[in-house]
């Protein structure tokens, strides 16, 4: 599995999170989004735009989480070792 489609995988489970928490903090980027785009007028749109609007916002939510959870794997692969692929010659047996 890509690094790319398992952080994707993580910023859907984040979103999906979202949903079934009591906390705010798994929604931010679209909470975020929703105060500085739409603060007063969200209310007023027809229904198919506040339904497009959600999709958007859920799309956002997921591509943030998915980028945090990307930016996270890269900073932590240097620290991982990688395992030797032969033992040194003072430790052979052959």
């Amino acid at each position: 599995m890509s690094r790319g489609f398992a952080c994707a995988l993580g910023g859907i489970a984040v979103t999906a999170f979202s949903w079934i928490s009591p906390w705010a903090w798994p929604a931010w980027p679209a909470l975020a989004l929703m105060r500085y785009v739409f603060e007063s007028t969200f209310a007023d749109l027809p229904y198919a735009t506040r339904g497009a609007i959600v999709v958007l916002l859920i799309v956002v939510n997921v591509a943030v989480w998915a980028a945090i959870i990307y930016a996270i794997t890269v900073l932590i692969k240097p620290v991982r070792r990688a395992a030797p692929t032969s033992a040194p010659a003072e430790y052979r047996t052959d």
